[in-house]
Protein backbone atom coordinates (compact mmCIF):
# COMPACT_ATOMS: atom_id res chain seq x y z
CA UNK A 1 0.00 0.00 0.00
CA UNK A 2 1.67 3.13 -1.21
CA UNK A 3 0.47 6.14 0.36
CA UNK A 4 0.56 9.75 -1.75
CA UNK A 5 1.39 12.68 -0.19
CA UNK A 6 0.27 15.71 -1.62
CA UNK A 7 2.04 18.81 -0.44
CA UNK A 8 -0.05 22.15 -0.67
CA UNK A 9 1.22 25.25 -0.39
CA UNK A 10 0.28 28.05 2.13
CA UNK A 11 -1.83 30.92 0.72
CA UNK A 12 -3.32 33.56 2.91
CA UNK A 13 -7.19 32.86 2.31
CA UNK A 14 -8.21 32.60 6.15
CA UNK A 15 -5.60 33.83 7.61
CA UNK A 16 -5.19 37.27 9.47
CA UNK A 17 -2.78 39.70 7.96
CA UNK A 18 0.02 40.23 11.12
CA UNK A 19 -1.02 43.75 12.92
CA UNK A 20 2.30 45.69 13.31
CA UNK A 21 3.35 46.15 17.24
CA UNK A 22 3.59 49.37 18.33
CA UNK A 23 7.30 50.12 19.18
CA UNK A 24 7.48 49.49 22.54
CA UNK A 25 9.49 52.43 24.24
CA UNK A 26 13.14 52.21 24.89
CA UNK A 27 13.92 51.34 28.81
CA UNK A 28 15.97 53.30 31.10
CA UNK A 29 19.59 53.82 30.40
CA UNK A 30 20.59 53.65 34.23
CA UNK A 31 23.90 51.87 34.88
CA UNK A 32 24.79 50.69 38.08
CA UNK A 33 21.66 48.56 37.68
CA UNK A 34 19.12 47.70 35.02
CA UNK A 35 15.87 49.66 35.48
CA UNK A 36 13.14 48.87 32.76
CA UNK A 37 10.97 52.20 33.36
CA UNK A 38 10.11 53.86 29.74
CA UNK A 39 12.44 56.68 28.53
CA UNK A 40 10.92 60.28 28.99
CA UNK A 41 10.53 61.28 25.58
CA UNK A 42 13.94 62.54 23.65
CA UNK A 43 15.71 61.54 26.99
CA UNK A 44 18.14 58.74 27.48
CA UNK A 45 16.39 57.95 31.47
CA UNK A 46 12.80 57.75 33.47
CA UNK A 47 11.72 60.42 34.96
CA UNK A 48 13.35 58.50 38.79
CA UNK A 49 16.78 58.49 37.28
CA UNK A 50 16.18 61.72 34.72
CA UNK A 51 18.66 63.48 37.16
CA UNK A 52 21.51 61.48 36.33
CA UNK A 53 21.45 63.21 32.94
CA UNK A 54 23.09 66.96 33.58
CA UNK A 55 21.71 68.50 30.66
CA UNK A 56 18.16 67.17 31.07
CA UNK A 57 15.48 70.06 31.47
CA UNK A 58 14.95 69.06 34.94
CA UNK A 59 16.34 69.30 38.72
CA UNK A 60 15.48 67.96 42.30
CA UNK A 61 11.80 68.99 43.65
CA UNK A 62 11.73 72.23 45.66
CA UNK A 63 9.88 70.97 48.44
CA UNK A 64 11.79 70.41 51.56
CA UNK A 65 9.62 68.55 54.49
CA UNK A 66 8.53 69.85 58.07
CA UNK A 67 8.75 66.96 59.76
CA UNK A 68 12.14 66.22 59.02
CA UNK A 69 14.21 68.72 56.55
CA UNK A 70 14.52 66.72 53.74
CA UNK A 71 14.38 67.37 50.31
CA UNK A 72 12.11 65.49 48.13
CA UNK A 73 14.53 63.19 46.16
CA UNK A 74 12.16 63.43 42.81
CA UNK A 75 12.71 65.10 39.64
CA UNK A 76 10.80 68.63 38.60
CA UNK A 77 10.95 70.41 35.71
CA UNK A 78 13.39 73.26 35.48
CA UNK A 79 12.09 77.13 36.18
CA UNK A 80 12.69 79.42 33.68
CA UNK A 81 13.80 81.71 36.42
CA UNK A 82 17.69 80.56 37.41
CA UNK A 83 16.08 81.41 41.42
CA UNK A 84 12.81 79.90 40.52
CA UNK A 85 11.28 77.02 42.67
CA UNK A 86 9.98 73.61 40.94
CA UNK A 87 7.94 70.88 42.42
CA UNK A 88 7.43 67.02 41.14
CA UNK A 89 3.97 66.06 39.88
CA UNK A 90 2.95 65.13 43.26
CA UNK A 91 4.03 68.43 45.37
CA UNK A 92 2.65 70.35 42.87
CA UNK A 93 -0.97 68.34 43.11
CA UNK A 94 -0.48 68.83 46.80
CA UNK A 95 0.18 72.99 46.33
CA UNK A 96 -2.99 73.98 44.03
CA UNK A 97 -5.02 71.73 46.31
CA UNK A 98 -4.01 73.57 49.60
CA UNK A 99 -4.18 76.82 47.49
CA UNK A 100 -7.53 76.06 46.35
CA UNK A 101 -8.36 75.00 49.87
CA UNK A 102 -7.06 78.58 51.15
CA UNK A 103 -9.20 80.70 48.75
CA UNK A 104 -12.32 78.83 50.04
CA UNK A 105 -11.67 79.63 53.37
CA UNK A 106 -10.68 83.55 52.16
CA UNK A 107 -13.87 83.45 50.11
CA UNK A 108 -16.91 82.25 52.25
CA UNK A 109 -20.26 81.29 51.11
CA UNK A 110 -23.11 83.68 51.41
CA UNK A 111 -24.00 84.54 55.04
CA UNK A 112 -27.65 83.04 56.59
CA UNK A 113 -29.37 86.51 56.07
CA UNK A 114 -28.52 86.72 52.48
CA UNK A 115 -29.83 83.49 51.66
CA UNK A 116 -32.69 84.20 54.14
CA UNK A 117 -33.83 87.23 52.38
CA UNK A 118 -33.30 85.50 48.90
CA UNK A 119 -35.53 82.75 49.58
CA UNK A 120 -38.39 85.17 51.32
CA UNK A 121 -38.23 87.43 48.09
CA UNK A 122 -39.19 84.27 46.20
CA UNK A 123 -42.18 83.11 48.56
CA UNK A 124 -43.15 86.92 48.74
CA UNK A 125 -43.02 87.13 45.13
CA UNK A 126 -45.21 84.22 44.57
CA UNK A 127 -47.39 85.15 47.04
CA UNK A 128 -47.47 89.16 45.93
CA UNK A 129 -48.09 90.36 48.97
CA UNK A 130 -44.92 92.30 50.83
CA UNK A 131 -42.15 94.11 49.57
CA UNK A 132 -38.23 93.06 49.88
CA UNK A 133 -38.00 95.75 53.33
CA UNK A 134 -40.68 93.47 55.19
CA UNK A 135 -38.50 90.64 53.81
CA UNK A 136 -35.50 90.94 55.08
CA UNK A 137 -36.94 91.71 58.59
CA UNK A 138 -38.43 88.73 58.51
CA UNK A 139 -35.13 87.04 57.69
CA UNK A 140 -33.56 89.43 60.58
CA UNK A 141 -36.36 88.07 62.59
CA UNK A 142 -35.71 84.61 61.69
CA UNK A 143 -32.11 84.66 62.49
CA UNK A 144 -32.49 86.67 65.71
CA UNK A 145 -31.08 89.96 64.84
CA UNK A 146 -33.78 92.59 65.10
Amino acid sequence: MNRIRIHVLPTSRGRLTPVPRPQEPLACAFAPRPCSQPRLEGQEFCIKHILEDRNAPFKQCSYVSTKNGKRCPNAAPKPEKKDGTSFCAEHARRNALALQAQVKKSNPGPVGETLLCQLSSYARAELGSQSTESSRSEASRILGKD
